[in-house]
């Protein structure tokens, strides 16, 4: 008898699993009590993941189904125009009371303040909550081996009250990711994968992502998609050679199905620049 048997061969993850490992592992990053924390995640997908895994009935008020959709769930640019309108989500720059402890809500635990490269203050999760993002770094700590140079993407909720689920959250982002660029076929290039925030009671999903934008990029939008129905477009941010998107969905949610985001990017013209996630 041959004892000598391989292991039966693994598949790769599938995104949908892949989402669902991050969420899991979100998820038990969670205090017991219910307090808000912060929690860090190394990142499980590099580059330009657009969806989370949820679950629950999700409603969207926009019943007209999503179309012309391209590589990723990118809306075909030829007929993207600017939506009228469209609610935005930049409040401007971080308060200057803000950022140092931005500074120390972007270090990994026992890492001190970091330097912030680029930040921004953005509405919150909650109406009356606001939220500051950033891309730090810190290249004297210790770090993953994907990600040696010691950058990261960061968030902080303010009020950080319990109601809120994670008072804040980061990411590393990886070098590959840091030293690409985007072309003329890819305007936007994400830094890591969507941060993924549910409020405490689990009733708002939010969806956001810092991307490095093409020179020509005046304007970036953003909507939510779930089961061939969209959200309406939500005005993102644009500065400084980065920007921002985030959307948010409603509902009560557990873990399994998946929620998306769609994006766009228009220069100063109205133009349509290309986007592929």
């Amino acid at each position: 008898m041959n004892l000598k048997l391989d292991p039966p061969p693994v598949p790769p993850l599938s995104s949908s699993q892949r989402s669902r490992l991050r969420n899991r592992v979100m998820a038990k990053s969670q205090p017991m009590d219910g307090h808000s924390t912060r929690r860090w995640v190394a990142p499980l997908v590099a580059v330009g993941a657009v969806a989370a895994v949820v679950a629950g009935t999700l409603v969207i008020t926009d019943d007209q189904p999503s179309s012309n959709l391209g590589v990723a769930g990118t809306p075909d640019q030829n007929s993207a125009s600017p939506a009228s309108g469209a609610p935005k989500v930049d409040l401007g720059a971080v308060p200057r009371g803000d950022l140092s402890a931005l500074g120390r809500g972007c270090a990994f635990p026992d890492e001190g303040t970091v330097k912030l490269v680029w930040s921004r203050h953005v509405r919150g999760i909650t109406a009356d909550s606001t939220t500051s993002v950033a891309v730090a770094v810190n290249a004297k700590g210790r770090h993953p081996a994907s990600a040696k140079l010691g950058y990261r993407v960061c968030m902080t909720r303010t009020p950080p009250s319990g109601r809120l689920g994670a008072a804040g959250s980061g990411t590393v982002v990886t070098d590959k990711a840091w030293t690409s660029r985007p072309t003329a076929t890819q305007g936007l290039l994400a830094l890591d994968a969507n941060g993924f925030e549910m409020t405490a009671d689990s009733s708002t999903l939010q969806l956001w992502a810092i991307y490095r934008a093409r020179p020509e990029i005046a304007r970036v939008e953003a909507r939510s998609v779930w089961k061939g129905k969209v959200g309406e477009w939500t005005e993102g941010v644009v500065d400084g050679g980065f920007a921002y998107t985030e959307v948010q969905a409603h509902g009560k949610f557990t873990n399994g199905d998946h929620l998306g985001q769609e994006v766009r990017a228009f220069d100063a013209a109205g133009r349509a620049v290309p986007v592929k996630l």
